[in-house]
């Protein structure tokens, strides 16, 4: 019996130092994470703009001031208004 509670004991330690290190690496790759997420935004929006220029070019004569990243293509249309995005996984 006292065999058993000394590997139990051990393995609870065993647990703690693993849950301590596993948050520790959490909180290292926070700020990673975090800068991936808006080299993601800055490419998306860089390339937004690259193709409304291609637009431009090839067709000079339209009107491209209603096109922005914040709208959304609905059966076919463009709807004006924000994107349906969820933003509370990205929320430090």
């Amino acid at each position: 019996m006292a065999k058993l509670e000394e590997r139990a004991t051990n393995q609870a330690l065993q647990l703690g130092r693993v849950e301590g290190e596993l948050a520790q690496q959490a909180e290292t790759f926070k700020p990673t994470e975090v800068e991936l997420i808006k080299d993601a935004a800055d490419t998306y929006a860089a390339g937004f703009e690259d193709a409304l220029a291609q637009v431009a070019c090839v067709h000079p004569e339209m009107d491209i001031s209603p096109f922005a990243t914040s709208n959304r293509v609905v059966e076919g249309q463009l709807g004006l208004g924000p994107l349906l995005l969820n933003f509370q996984t990205f929320a430090y």
